[in-house]
């Protein structure tokens, strides 16, 4: 009876220890929105939207021949000292976090930006102060 006890114990232990979940856990992204003329600050860095250049991303509402983009332009600093001015261009297909543009890399995050908005409508244009981009901080 002994002896059955014990084989009893080592099944219980080993098939917990065979049971235990290896699922790989991927770091939480945090969606975070950046104004026009606004900066994020991260560590000694920064990221700031200076300004749309061009959207031509055709209207919600409206039929266009082509689907168009939008411009824009953006400045890292370091320190708040302007290092490095970034011209970035989005088209007009659906955005995905998963289609993300990297910006900037710290010590600890990684910034990138998937999106700007608001989209245009029919409705009229889009007040300059209306924009922001999408970013990701993982």
């Amino acid at each position: 009876m002994r002896r059955l006890l014990i084989l009893l114990l080592y099944i219980v232990s080993t098939a917990s220890t065979i049971a235990q979940d290896t699922t790989k856990i991927e770091i939480p992204k945090i969606i975070s929105k950046l104004k026009i003329e606004h900066s994020l600050d991260f560590d000694s860095k920064s990221i700031k939207f200076v300004r749309v250049l061009e959207d031509s991303r055709c209207p919600t509402g409206v039929s266009c021949m082509w689907q168009g983009e939008v411009k824009i332009l953006i400045e890292i600093s370091e320190n708040k000292k302007v290092i490095e001015e970034k011209e970035l261009v989005f088209d007009s297909k659906s955005p995905s976090p998963d289609k993300a543009i990297q910006l900037l890399v710290t010590d600890q995050k990684t910034i990138y930006v998937f999106n700007v908005s608001p989209y245009p409508t029919s409705e009229g244009p889009i007040m300059k102060t209306a924009y922001f981009l999408e970013l990701i901080v993982k």
